[in-house]
């Protein structure tokens, strides 16, 4: 009996890290990082500043508004370095994208998601200076009430976060294989 040789990478080798599969989740990262841009666009170009309109009743709007920091308004004080700090979490991503199984759909659609926000981000802190921020939700919640205004690079950023934990907390273990 002959025994058949395989050429590539044997089962207990992990297959190199590479971007072969993963256009879904660079295309996801565009779509976001255009709509942001173009949603940022049409706010501010429509809305002064501090104007607010609402939509919804008295709990979605828009509201423009000028955020040197992150989230909440906070780390001002570095509101220098944050387009260069945003670069590096834009690299991270790249990183565990490239690092990423193609199989691992969810993954790879929650760190195109999280890339385009970043992405978007990163254009206002260079060609801004600061972050444009327009979405007002006031749900009347104890504790965000108003809530924090955001844009929708701040929302996909979080979907993106929010599916990656998720997917590590019901994260199978593999199967342990025979010897």
């Amino acid at each position: 009996m002959s025994e058949a040789v395989s050429v590539g990478h044997s089962d207990d080798v992990a297959p190199a890290a590479t971007f072969r599969g993963k256009r879904f989740a660079f295309l996801v990262a565009a779509v976001i990082a255009a709509l942001d841009l173009w949603s940022k666009s049409a706010v501010f170009n429509a809305l002064g500043l501090h104007e607010e309109l609402w939509l919804a009743g008295s709990w979605f709007g828009f509201k423009p508004l000028l955020n040197p920091g992150v989230m909440w308004g906070g780390l001002m004080e570095w509101s220098h370095l944050l387009p260069w700090m945003r670069v590096v979490a834009a690299i991270a991503v790249v990183i565990m994208l490239r690092s990423s199984p193609a199989s691992a759909r969810v993954t790879l659609i929650a760190l195109g998601l999280v890339l385009g926000g970043a992405l978007g981000n990163i254009y206002d802190g260079f060609s801004e200076g600061v972050v444009r921020d327009f979405l007002m939700v006031d749900l009347d919640l104890p504790g965000f009430n108003p809530f924090p205004i955001f844009n929708v690079a701040d929302s996909a950023i979080c979907v993106g976060v929010g599916l990656l934990g998720l997917g590590m907390l019901f994260q199978r273990s593999p199967e342990p294989k025979p010897e």
